[in-house]
């Protein structure tokens, strides 16, 4: 380990964010491997689901670095993960939610032509995902498809696409990156 390693292994929590925010990739390293287990383990517990957790506490990272400017060093670093990573996951509990109510049949009480649009916005929407997928390069798309519309994990990736599981990783969050991008 480098004496470089060893400085941001031993910084404090309030220090490293402070390193995050003024954009030193080194220190977001560190912060990473320090707090992404804890991340996984909180995510597991809430979604039960491997690959999910893994790609939430990902997002929960992805999205520190992009706002790393927001970061504020006197607030504590295990909360803003926590939260972050608890509203990933109710964001993927409320969109499991809709898809639900959009796929169930309506009570009699409910008008048809209310559930018809409820199922038009949905196709909509797929429509534009899958639009927005099409226009990514073609390992990234393979990598994102084999991911979400196989439910493959980011090891079976790896393994059926000869690419290590962390560049699998990385195309995965340029993916959600790109998606962000399409619809923002």
């Amino acid at each position: 380990m480098s004496r470089k390693q060893d400085t941001y292994r031993i910084m404090s929590d309030s220090e490293l964010i402070a390193a995050v925010k003024g954009g030193d990739e080194a220190a977001f390293d560190a912060m990473f491997l320090r707090w992404y287990p804890q991340v996984r383990k909180f995510l597991l517990s809430l979604v039960q689901n491997e690959p999910m957790a893994d790609d939430l506490a990902q997002m929960v990272f992805m999205k520190v670095w992009i706002y790393r400017s927001r970061l504020e060093p006197s607030k504590s670093l295990r909360n803003y993960l926590f939260v972050l990573a608890r509203n990933g996951a109710l964001d993927v509990f409320r969109s499991r939610r809709h898809l639900l109510t959009v796929d169930t049949p309506e009570p009699p009480h409910k008008p048809s032509s209310e559930r018809s649009e409820h199922v038009a916005e949905y196709h909509d929407i797929r429509s534009s995902v899958l639009r927005a997928v099409d226009q990514m390069p073609p390992q990234r798309r393979e990598v994102f498809r084999m991911s979400r519309f196989q439910s493959l994990s980011n090891e079976e990736i790896a393994s059926a696409t000869g690419l290590s599981v962390r560049t699998v990783e990385k195309h995965l969050q340029l993916a959600v990156r790109d998606l962000k991008k399409h619809f923002s």
